[in-house]
């Protein structure tokens, strides 16, 4: 599917594929020690163990989650936590995944 937009007052025309998803741009910001937005991000395939630290909510609150699988069950929780404000976890090389929910971007510190 292409999409085309027209700039107001001008015959410029800009035409841009809706093929690429917004997990690119995680990805990228991922690779430079940063972890965006909301998401799952799996350990050494996303994200690279370390120690990251958060300012803390946006809107609702920050929800952290140190993951030991991706099967969504509680047990697979090791650790995870709501900061109102700054936040520092440290993920392990042993960790399936990090979870996070309304945290402004970690970046790595660590």
């Amino acid at each position: 599917m292409t999409v085309t937009a027209t700039a107001t007052g001008a015959d410029v025309q800009a035409d841009a594929t809706s093929s690429s998803t917004t997990e690119e741009p995680q990805q990228k910001a991922a690779s430079k020690g940063e972890i965006p937005g909301d998401g799952t991000f799996l350990v050494g395939e996303d994200i690279k163990a370390g120690t990251y630290r958060s300012e803390g909510k946006n809107k609702y609150g920050c929800y952290w989650a140190r993951l030991s699988d991706t099967t969504g069950e509680g047990d697979a929780i090791i650790a995870n936590g709501n900061a109102e404000g700054p936040a520092i976890v440290k993920v392990a090389a042993g960790d399936k995944a990090f979870q996070t929910t309304d945290c402004k971007p970690w970046k790595k510190i660590g």
